[in-house]
């Protein structure tokens, strides 16, 4: 069974100071899961008093793609506006949540929930953390805001003082060992050999493989991996032989790796 690991985001929250005495609401993240190989990070709100609105734009650092936003099984299900406007090339969500647009449903009601699923994927395997930072649009359309209706039924947006936090991505665990952060093709042991030799590689993530050892001339000689292999430190051992079982002279070989986009060769020499 493929096992992924999940990947813990720690994140500081941001909280704003709000005109009601002693009350504070904030937003933050609660702990994340893996589906499919993607990241869910579940944004969650508590409101210390009944809100009318909420109007949240994030930007995300370089690295990762959100591949969307869910709401399904949050407290904004059954919000009559749910909003989020993204842009991957940018960087950028924004997100926007009024219960009652229609003058059906009330406000949301004070308490603690997650109210929207941020969906990630990773880009690119040597990061380590991915920063979200609330901003302001240039052109004044969006900006961070939470907005009330008091008793006399007039409404009001709160400006929280936010400050931009930062989700680590610590190394995820496979079958006991550290999941490698880059692709990377090893050093054949020992080099000189004869007769055998150890060749290794690091995956970052799932990928077909293909490992060849090819001749000074640029003939294959031998096919050591091709299939799909998963995430990890792996190796190989090659005993000096070519496709057809036969022992190959001495001299000097290239191995190449292919893992995905990633493409590496060295050389190692077999000497008798």
């Amino acid at each position: 069974m493929r096992r992924t690991g999940i990947i813990t985001i720690i994140l500081s929250a941001f909280l704003f100071s709000s005109i009601f005495a002693a009350e504070v609401s904030t937003i933050t993240v609660s702990k994340p899961r893996v589906e499919a190989e993607r990241i869910i990070v579940p944004i969650e709100l508590t409101n210390s008093v009944p809100m009318t609105g909420l109007d949240l734009p994030l930007e995300y650092s370089k690295g990762v793609t959100l591949e969307e936003v869910t709401f399904e099984g949050t407290l904004s299900e059954d919000f009559d506006f749910r909003h989020a406007n993204i842009d991957n090339s940018k960087n950028l969500v924004i997100l926007g949540f009024i219960p009652m647009i229609f003058g059906v449903n009330p406000d949301l009601a004070a308490g603690r929930g997650v109210i929207a699923n941020l969906v990630f994927s990773i880009d690119d395997p040597t990061v380590k953390s991915v920063e979200l930072t609330p901003v302001t649009m240039e052109d004044g359309s969006h900006a961070p805001m939470f907005i009330y209706t008091n008793e006399k039924g007039e409404q009001f947006d709160v400006t929280p003082e936010l400050v931009g936090f930062n989700a680590e991505l610590p190394v995820s665990e496979v079958n006991g060992g550290n999941l490698p952060r880059t692709f990377a093709l090893k050093q054949n042991a020992p080099n000189p050999f004869n007769p055998t030799t150890v060749i290794s590689y690091d995956l970052p993530k799932a990928a077909h493989v293909s490992l060849e050892v090819f001749n000074v001339l640029g003939r294959k000689v031998k096919t050591l991996v091709n299939g799909f292999q998963e995430a990890g430190s792996q190796s190989i051992v090659w005993d000096g032989t070519d496709n057809s079982g036969a022992s190959v002279a001495s001299g000097i070989y290239f191995y190449r790796l292919g893992a995905g986009e990633f493409n590496a060769t060295k050389k190692m020499m077999m000497l008798k």
